[in-house]
């Protein structure tokens, strides 16, 4: 097998043709299997130490498990998994081989698929996708929050999969939260156009321009974008537009894997608005709501819990 294409196909920069000599290949022995998983390690750990230069030194004082788990936090952004090869049941079909790639709290990951789509995930995410789409349809799976910018291919709709509807696109801009875990999912579309397919439902929509459509309970409810200041967090900058403290929470909690106890209740009506970079941790969003709503608040680093008083 030619080194260079191998490593073409790591990265995903093959053509279809390409992708089928490869796939042939990986079937006709074991050992090229092992061949191309060694090569994918490297390539993983190449990425991973630049990501592991981008971020800022460890605070001094952690403990080991804490300073472990937040390095284990990195590397697992950029671990793309050899999932393995699915033979589909049509014949004479070429197997297609799947990559997972899962973002930890507190980070966010970006990537580019073979079809030249830009994908970013935020915190808590879980990306499923081919490392070359089939012809006819680009499918992905999501579970969690991800911006798409989706490469225009009218002959191969692109089709966004979550717990809750299909999201089809052909050439656009969108944002999606779709975590597993909350009730609701939520689509911004901010160029072009998107067609939402709820699971189980005959009910479909067709988005509009600076719409964001929210499916909950069976139902579809829409509102204008209000500030896009929002669709930072792909900068790593969290922004917050006249937010409850309760949803700050609920998204601190989210992305940096810290439980938040607030005993003071009334609290979590309080509304903020502020913009705070990713990487300055959560507790400098608490030392500047401080400045707004006075509070004190303790943090249990064994128990990975904030108490505000």
């Amino acid at each position: 097998m030619d080194k260079e294409l191998l490593q073409r196909y790591v990265e995903g920069n093959v053509t279809p043709k390409e992708a089928r000599t490869v796939v042939e290949w990986l079937d006709a022995d074991g050992e090229h299997v092992r061949e191309y998983i060694a090569l994918h390690k490297l390539y993983n750990i190449s990425v991973w130490n630049r990501a592991a230069r981008q971020q800022p030194k460890a605070r001094k004082n952690l403990p080991a498990r804490k300073i472990a788990i937040e390095l284990a936090k990195i590397a697992a952004v950029f671990l793309v998994v050899f999932a393995g090869i699915r033979y589909l049941d049509r014949p004479q079909t070429s197997p297609a081989i799947f990559h997972t790639l899962f973002v930890p709290a507190g980070q966010r990951a970006e990537l580019t698929l073979s079809d030249n789509s830009k994908i970013w995930l935020n915190a808590q995410s879980r990306l499923v996708y081919p490392a070359v789409f089939e012809e006819g349809k680009r499918e992905i799976q999501l579970d969690g929050e991800g911006f798409f910018e989706v490469a225009a291919d009218a002959g191969r709709p692109f089709t966004v999969k979550t717990k809750a509807m299909d999201i089809q696109a052909l050439g656009t801009e969108f944002n999606v939260i779709a975590y597993a875990s909350y009730p609701a999912t939520e689509i911004a579309l901010l160029k072009g156009s998107v067609v939402l397919n709820p699971a189980g439902s005959e009910l479909s929509r067709r988005m509009n321009v600076n719409e964001c459509v929210r499916w909950q309970d069976d139902a579809f409810s829409a509102s204008t974008i209000r500030n896009y200041d929002y669709f930072r967090w792909k900068e790593g900058i969290i922004c917050f537009d006249e937010a409850s403290v309760g949803s700050i929470v609920e998204k601190l909690e989210l992305y940096f894997d810290v439980k938040i106890d607030v005993k003071k209740q009334h609290m979590l009506d309080y509304r903020y608005t502020g913009k705070f970079r990713t990487k300055d941790g959560v507790e400098q969003v608490l030392k500047v709501l401080q400045l707004e709503h006075k509070f004190a608040y303790t943090r249990d680093n064994e128990q990975n819990v904030i108490t505000i008083k």
